[in-house]
This record gives structure tokens, C-alpha cells and sequence, in this order.
């Protein structure tokens, strides 16, 4: 008996529709409140300084397989440069000149990335690359996860970067002449994440 292609063609597509909805249900994205709070450090020809900031609460959005495996990891940290501090109300102001905190008042670093770029095999996450944006301009740095726990709903490591000011297009003029602010700051993060229920 023959089957008209009119007759196969709907039950076709129904399978392969539902075939489709049936993997997507499968794949999940979880969302974790991240919170972090970042040092900073830098040296001169003086002495060597230091200050920290807490980021804006923000959420860590990561995307799992049918095995529950995760995929994908995406998230958006905000720093105020307006509350950057290093316990020096001059050393302050003229810090926030030198990244024209009026004219871009805001840091950001973009996480949008497989989970295999941080996470290989069994082994703890030890790499996270990132988009930094300062003075309105992107960079793309790579820092080192340690410290890394996870128990359950919640997780938390350390993260340790360099950033150059000359790349970062931050000038900070000398003072007095021959007091100079070295080019390489070292940033280190604490950061939390725990998960939401809905």
C-alpha cells in the first residue's frame, strides 16, 4: 500500500518537533547571585599602595546539557570607580582623575564563555577569561581561579589578574617631578555565588 507524501509529512515534522522540545527541556540554565569584593595594588617609586572596592551585586547565569553538565558560563560584573578606595582622600581624587571617573564612571567585565575554557575534566576551574572595559575601552584578560569550593547551592574562589595602565589608556602624571606610579596593577577578587530557586 502506498503512502501519500501529504500523509507523512505532518507526522514527520510532529516527531521531529517533539523530538526538539524534548532536548531543549533537558538543557537548563541555573541562575547564582554573585557578589565580590576586589583589592587592588600598585607600586611607585615611593612606596607601594594599595585600595579595594566591592562590585555591584550581580548574577552568574550558567547553562547545563541533557547530563546536567554545564556548557556555558555568562555574567556581567559592575565596579563604581567613584568607590574605589585607598584610604588616601588626595591619593583618591587624583586617582579618579586619571580614569576620568566623571566621564566613565563605571567598570565592567563580561564573562561569555564555554565551560571548558574554565573547567577541564575533573579538575577544579583555573582559568576565567573575561572582557574588561575601562574608559570605554574593552581588553580581553585571562585570570587564575584558586582557592575554588563548591558545596552544593553554594560556590567561591579567588581570582588574580594584571592589568596595564598604558593598555587601559589610564596616564597618571608624576609627582613632583620624579614620583612615578609603576604601569603593572595587580587585582585580586573574592568572589560568592549562590544559586536561585525558582
Amino acid at each position: 500500500m502506498k503512502t501519500s507524501f501529504s500523509l507523512l509529512f505532518p507526522f514527520s515534522f510532529s516527531c521531529f518537533l517533539l523530538f526538539f522540545l524534548a532536548g531543549s527541556a533537558l538543557a537548563e540554565t541555573s541562575r547564582w547571585a554573585g557578589a565580590s569584593t576586589i583589592a587592588f595594588n600598585g607600586t611607585s617609586t615611593l612606596h607601594d599602595w594599595g585600595g579595594k572596592v566591592d562590585a555591584r551585586p550581580f548574577v552568574t547565569n550558567v547553562t547545563t546539557d541533557a547530563e546536567g553538565r554545564p556548557t556555558k558560563v555568562e555574567a556581567t560584573v559592575t565596579v563604581e570607580v567613584a568607590k574605589m578606595d585607598t584610604a588616601e582622600a588626595k591619593r583618591d581624587e587624583n586617582m579618579r582623575k586619571a580614569m576620568k571617573a566623571a566621564e566613565h564612571p563605571l567598570i565592567t567585565g563580561v564573562i561569555d564563555t564555554p565551560f571548558t575554557a574554565i573547567r577541564q575534566g575533573e579538575a577544579a576551574p583555573a582559568v576565567l577569561p573575561l572582557k574588561l572595559t575601562l574608559l570605554g575601552k574593552p581588553q580581553t584578560v585571562t585570570g587564575k581561579i584558586s582557592q575554588w569550593k563548591q558545596e552544593k547551592d553554594k560556590a567561591s574562589f579567588d581570582l588574580d589578574f594584571d592589568l596595564s595602565l598604558k593598555k587601559s589608556g589610564i596616564t597618571v602624571p608624576s609627582v613632583l617631578l620624579f614620583i612615578r606610579v609603576g604601569d603593572t596593577i595587580r587585582v585580586h577578587a573574592t568572589v560568592s555565588l549562590k544559586r536561585h530557586h525558582s
